[in-house]
């Protein structure tokens, strides 16, 4: 009876040793799998730009501070950007982010009360920033005197310049 415990040890032993093999050549072969890390600008190349220069600054610093990574281009890419899997994830949430808002043209671009009622739908419902991004990036959190500050300049008219 001993003999058929040393046996199964050894044997479960061994295979624990297999799938730790296993797992550590799948991960290193995911490394290889082409990926946009980096995915591109939305629009052509210019200084970097920060709403805290565009809008109200007291907005814009916060938009600065939560949401440029993925709204911009002047995303900050951590190292964990160029580790798959990780790296598919932030990729397609920076595309993603890109696409449904870049405030690199912000200043460029006649934008319309909407276009910030959706910003201040987007924060005071929770959706923004997402919660796996404020997770990594605790000072990303919006307080409550946050998102009120960004719903007050949603719903002002829209001044020039700002």
């Amino acid at each position: 009876m001993k003999n058929l415990f040393l046996l199964k040890g050894s044997l479960m032993h061994r295979l624990a040793k297999l799938t730790v093999l296993l797992l550590s050549v799948v991960f290193l072969g995911l490394q290889f799998v082409s990926t946009t890390a980096t995915p591109a600008p939305t629009t052509p190349a210019r200084p970097e730009v920060h709403m805290a220069d565009v809008i109200d600054p007291r907005v814009g610093a916060i938009l600065d501070r939560s949401c440029q990574d993925c709204h911009s281009n002047s995303t900050n890419w951590p190292w964990y950007s160029h580790v798959a899997p990780a790296s598919w994830i932030v990729a397609k949430d920076v595309a993603e982010g890109r696409q449904m808002l870049d405030f690199t043209t912000w200043a460029d671009q006649p934008r319309s009360e909407g276009d910030r009622l959706y910003i201040c739908n987007a924060v005071s419902t929770g959706i923004m920033p997402l919660p796996s991004y404020t997770m990594i990036h605790p000072e990303a959190k919006l307080s409550k005197q946050d998102v009120k500050l960004i719903c007050d300049w949603a719903a002002a008219p829209d001044t020039p310049g700002k």
